[in-house]
């Protein structure tokens, strides 16, 4: 995903977006409960017990993903303490205005996230709020959130690149790529081109069943 967008899907059959970025929490918890399914038989001879324990725990899921989100939410953005509502209104305001979901996070930490928003406004007032929640140090702030957000990750047209690429048997961009993103939180000189977003002119991106 690179502008961020909840409804993104990928898959050419997912017309219906089931799998979309914003629902995979719903699928996360459906298919750990296809897997407790799967797993009955070794939680209690007894079936009606083995179910029991299984909901118990499926019932757990979400209080327990939503503390995980928003605790990572607030590494992302730096703050001390997990704020549900600064994190939600940052993401809507990404979606109003196609932002990049990575850069974001990057340029938040270099002070260099306004230039971002073709309407920077509503993001000040924003800013506004959180900046009442940052510690002291900013520096150390700054490196954090660094430690958190990767400047590099395999943006899908490079990773068709370097499979179009070592389908004619040229390794390099695949090994390029590969060394690239096993250090994504490194800002390394010379991959500038590895820390944008796809070009404009690249088709939306599209895969199939199983890949």
């Amino acid at each position: 995903m690179d502008a961020f967008d909840p409804a993104t899907v990928f898959s050419s059959i997912d017309e219906r977006g089931r799998y979309a970025y914003g629902n995979q929490p719903r699928i996360l918890q459906w298919n750990l409960a296809r897997l407790a399914e799967a797993l009955l038989p070794l939680f209690d001879d007894n079936s009606d017990a083995a179910v029991e324990a299984a909901t118990e725990v499926l019932n757990g899921f979400t209080a327990a993903y939503e503390q995980h989100w928003a605790e990572g939410m607030a590494a992302k953005l730096g703050i001390a303490a997990p704020n549900r509502a600064l994190a939600e209104d940052v993401l809507k305001l990404m979606r109003l205005q196609t932002v990049d979901f990575t850069r974001f996070f990057r340029a938040l930490s270099a002070g260099t996230a306004r230039t971002l928003f073709t309407e920077p406004e509503p993001f000040d007032a924003w800013a506004a709020r959180r900046e009442v929640l940052l510690p002291a140090d900013r520096a150390a702030v700054a490196a954090a959130m660094d430690r958190v957000n990767p400047v590099y990750i395999p943006r899908n047209h490079r990773v068709e690149e370097a499979l179009a690429a070592a389908a004619e048997g040229e390794m390099g961009p695949f090994r390029r790529l590969a060394d690239v993103v096993s250090r994504p939180f490194e800002e390394r000189p010379g991959l500038e081109d590895y820390a944008g977003p796809a070009p404009a002119s690249c088709a939306p991106y599209l895969t199939y069943c199983g890949t």
